[in-house]
């Protein structure tokens, strides 16, 4: 009997390594050195599709983690990944997916490999639009130099044989593809005749003698010609020639250098096509766009140039083509990137993307803070609507959809049941926090949430007789698939978890989390913080302490700060007058980055009681001054005590719904992004 139980449970774990083997194994598939020579016609297909969303750290400077416990959800993302790998959407060879800076899945199929470099068509356009950010950065050319002539830049051209209107035609024309250069099919293959004339600047000069006449109605979106005469203007400023330029000044940067990049017939570096990366070298381009034009903290292409390069400059009306589909609108064009809507219920979500013909894509979801990066050879050419259908909502807490896909109402897209106790997140209008769960008709207050937005603690106040009411610390922690309620203590100080999740402040007290997921016995700060009456004290990912101070004698409040520096607390100092003014300053946030505080106080300029304020660091390190968070989140009434969850994405606040004896207090919440747009342009 016992042989046979033994042999069910063996039969047992087999099976369940072979259904999840594909997800636990971690070796890539990598070509071998003679695969590596084939071209990339004659690479043989994977004999099983490789799908991991535990991506290895290959040291290459991309970040990882785990799909699930880093952001999104696991199952719908495997679902996808299995109808890649049965053919469902035409032969793709990669698939991969980053968030928050974070590559959480990666896949192969059939001719994909780690470490084999995809064919890149039309995404090389993309790459070149860098390579001219990157000189502007570097100050070879400015973003003015974008709207002057083309040929002003090109100085081994003969301007008395140019058609007329050739003067017309800026870098800006050239990457919105509406240079106007129309040449006919006939003409180009004459040229190819006779490539001697095509060598350097004669590419262009041939263009720009045998085109049509440029006017303001040819200077119209037509795919050509645009990449090239960048490329052009890239070789001509930079010291040395463009190809060395990409090559150190971006490649070697980014530590890719397992590429290719094919020679164009003048002799520069292809400009639209013919190039080739692995998928994880895509995501560091796409990283690069990700963060501003960052790598590694240095700015290598100027926020201003991506920030216009990736906006949707121009429509080009091919919503049923490039990638289209019905979840998919107001497709358009920036610098080389093309751009549209997503849809998900009732809420769209602008996308920018590197696209290139047969299935190359670098997807970009900024709001989501969201990359996808594809690679195929004859896709069906419907990714934006496979990524609006069933990439996005698997990272979009309230947007799983069920049931009547037919309907755009919200109510079929609930949130997923372990983030924010289940609650259907808000919009840009406060709402109360989990009515019935949290808020009542009675007193709660100061609610946070843990950074892995499983333990949310508050405070609140029970009992029916006034003589007989306390308050009592309460969390809720997700566990089995539930929202479990427990209550810790009576009240023990106002709560912030601090960003690494691995300390409880309590004002003037502490809890360290402990190696079994638990909490310490309460701790005291050293002095001199033990001598301050703190109400409320948060912390920076830097270690910087921002505190309160209870019962100043002339009720004002004062706000100070103290830094961590070389491992050492520094004395604490108080904010200067753009925070500590007016009466009852008091309950600050610092941001984790300390890009901005948030407090609450009573002003002259406010709307009646206490309301919420936010200052914004400035570039030289002082504080901007404060600005009232508005009459969506201020009223009449007493607004206190924000935050904002560790995901950044909403504003908990309390509000005071009865009369002056703060008898019914409720927890708020709204979405972050009124911070966003409060922020000094």
């Amino acid at each position: 009997m016992k042989n046979k139980i033994g042999l069910v449970l063996l039969m047992l774990i087999i099976l369940i390594h072979s259904s999840f083997a594909q997800q636990r194994d971690t070796r890539a598939p990598e070509a071998t050195a003679a695969e590596a020579k084939l071209s990339y016609r004659e690479i043989p297909d994977l004999k099983k599709a490789f799908i991991n969303v535990t991506p290895t750290d290959r040291k290459d400077g991309i970040l990882v983690g785990e799909l699930g416990t880093d952001g999104g959800n696991k199952a719908m993302i495997l679902k996808l990944a299995q109808e890649i790998a049965d053919n469902r959407y035409g032969k793709y060879d990669s698939f991969l997916i980053a968030h928050k800076g974070k590559l959480l899945f990666e896949s192969y199929y059939l001719r994909g490999r780690i470490n084999l470099p995809h064919y890149q068509a039309s995404a090389t356009k993309t790459y070149t639009s860098l390579a001219l950010g990157r000189a502007i950065q570097m100050g070879y050319l400015s973003m003015a130099d974008l709207d002057k002539p083309l040929i002003s830049f090109l100085k081994d051209l003969d301007p008395t044989k140019f058609v007329e209107g050739a003067e017309k035609i800026t870098l800006n024309h050239a990457l919105t593809m509406r240079t106007g250069i129309r040449i006919s099919k006939e003409q180009e293959e004459e040229f190819k005749k006779n490539p001697a004339m095509l060598k350097g600047q004669g590419r262009v000069q041939v263009l720009l003698e045998y085109s049509e006449p440029i006017t303001s109605v040819s200077q119209s979106f037509k795919y050509g010609y645009g990449p090239g005469l960048v490329m052009q203007v890239i070789n001509a400023v930079v010291p040395g020639t463009a190809k060395d330029f990409i090559k150190n000044e971006l490649l070697d940067k980014m530590r890719i250098k397992n590429y290719g990049w094919r020679t164009a017939v003048s002799g520069l570096p292809e400009s639209g096509w013919r190039t080739r990366f692995t998928s994880r070298d895509m995501i560091k381009w796409g990283t690069l766009a990700m963060n501003k034009g960052k790598w590694n903290g240095e700015q290598l292409i100027p926020e201003a140039y991506l920030k216009k390069a990736t906006s949707r400059i121009l429509y080009t009306g091919d919503d049923d083509v490039y990638g289209g589909g019905k979840d998919v609108s107001n497709q358009g064009y920036g610098y080389f990137w093309w751009s549209g809507d997503l849809k998900v219920g009732n809420k769209s979500y602008f996308c920018t993307s590197a696209q290139g013909g047969n299935g190359q894509y670098i997807i970009l979801i900024k709001e989501l803070d969201l990359m996808v990066v594809i690679t195929a050879h004859d896709n069906d050419n419907r990714t934006l609507q496979i990524t609006a259908e069933s990439i996005l909502p698997a990272f979009i807490q309230n947007s799983i959809p069920i049931m009547n896909k037919n309907s755009d109402s919200q109510d079929n897209y609930p949130v997923l049941k372990e983030h924010y106790l289940g609650q259907k997140p808000p919009g840009l209008i406060p709402e109360p926090f989990a009515p019935g769960m949290i808020t009542t008709k009675k007193w709660e207050y100061g609610g946070v949430f843990t950074p892995d937005l499983k333990e949310f603690y508050f405070i609140r106040e029970v009992g029916e007789v006034k003589e007989n009411k306390k308050q009592e610390f309460v969390v809720y922690q997700y566990k089995n698939n539930q929202w479990q309620e427990s209550v810790i203590s009576p009240r023990v100080g106002q709560s912030f978890i601090s960003p690494d999740g691995k300390t409880m402040h309590l004002g003037r007290r502490y809890k360290k989390r402990t190696e079994n997921g638990g909490w310490s016995e309460i701790k005291k700060l050293s002095t001199p913080f033990e001598e301050i009456q703190i109400m409320r004290l948060t912390a920076s990912l830097k270690g910087t302490y921002v505190f309160d101070e209870i019962g100043m004698p002339d009720g004002d409040g004062v706000i100070r700060y103290s830094r961590l520096t070389n491992g050492k607390r520094e004395k604490p100092q108080p904010f200067g007058k753009e925070i500590n003014t007016g009466k009852m300053n008091a309950h600050p946030f610092i941001a984790p980055d300390e890009s901005y505080l948030i407090w609450d106080g009573e002003r002259d300029s406010g709307y009646g009681d206490s309301d919420i304020y936010i200052s914004f660091k400035q570039q030289d390190g002082s504080w901007g001054d404060a600005i009232n968070l508005g009459d969506q989140i201020n009223t009449k009434a007493w607004e206190a005590a924000a935050t904002v969850t560790p995901d950044g994405k909403y504003l908990f606040f309390n509000r005071n719904m009865g009369s002056g004896n703060y008898e019914n207090v409720d927890i708020f919440w709204v979405d972050a992004k009124i911070i966003e747009n409060l922020r000094p342009k």
